[in-house]
């Protein structure tokens, strides 16, 4: 009976320790992270390096992927005016940029940019 409780303590032990190595909290969990600050949000300050990290790519010059160019802030509004750039950005089932969803302090941010009117600060 000893050696019942000992092996099965062992393999609930190894279940618990091996369970959730991979796991990320950004993966787990979809929400602003305190680090995440969104409440002084500029366009060339904040917006701009994140579509640059993550939109440039594709979406720049003439040739620009599904014909928005985003590497001007005349570009950006034109985006969020026709309502097309937080429906990007959030959907899972035709995710941008195409690498996968961006981060969620980089969607809040942007959420936040765009709720203040997209202002070209």
């Amino acid at each position: 009976m000893k050696k019942v409780s000992i092996i099965f303590t062992i393999i609930i032990a190894s279940v618990f320790l091996n369970s959730c190595y991979r796991d990320s909290e950004e993966g787990l969990y979809r929400f602003v992270p305190a680090y995440c600050d969104t409440t002084n949000v500029a366009y060339a300050s904040v917006i701009s390096a994140i579509v640059s990290t993550n939109c440039l790519t594709c979406h720049t010059g003439s040739g620009a992927g599904g014909g928005f160019a985003l590497d001007s802030y005349a570009g950006m509004k034109a985006v969020v005016d026709n309502g097309k750039l937080i429906t990007s950005i959030t959907s899972t089932s035709k995710p941008m940029p195409k690498t996968g969803l961006m981060d969620n302090c980089s969607i809040n941010k942007i959420t936040a940019w765009v709720n203040k009117g997209a202002p070209n600060n």
